[in-house]
């Protein structure tokens, strides 16, 4: 009997191609999610510093223009708090997109490995048969030829 050979192989080749792409995909987008989380917390401490020394330095005294220029750096600040947040949703859907696409990609992957599995099982199971119909025809003919 011939040697084992799944049909789909390419295929399934294919999807786990796919599936490691999308792994990393995913990995490289969760990393910089979470560096653009550190950007995000590094603006709201930035922010806390330059409110907390704007009130000092209205509680000692300060220059109106003084005190203009901070209110426009704070918000400066928070208009950058913005759009940090606005980019790391934006990113966080793009991930999500991706988790979806690995998550189809592993379910098709996963279900060529069934079908392999099932043919290999097929393919054992006639194996089985020709040897024993070997092994039978074997015995009948020693039987035979002894009389």
């Amino acid at each position: 009997m011939k040697k084992f050979e799944f049909t789909l192989q390419s295929v399934l080749n294919l999807k786990e191609q796919s599936e490691k792409i999308e792994k990393e995909n995913l990995a490289k987008i969760m990393k910089e999610i979470e560096r653009e989380r550190e950007k995000l917390e590094n603006l709201k401490k930035h922010l806390q510093e330059v409110t907390k020394k704007a009130k000092e330095e209205v509680e000692e005294g300060t220059l109106m223009y003084k005190l203009a220029e901070t209110e426009a750096y704070i918000m400066k600040i928070k208009e950058m708090i913005e759009e940090q947040a606005n980019y790391i949703l934006k990113l966080e859907k793009e991930a999500e997109k991706i988790r979806e696409g690995l998550l189809k990609v592993s379910k098709e992957k996963k279900a060529l490995e069934n079908l392999k599995e099932r043919q290999f099982a097929e393919y054992l199971y006639l194996l089985n048969l020709e040897q024993s119909r070997v092994i039978d025809e074997h015995v009948s003919y020693k039987v035979a030829k002894s009389y």
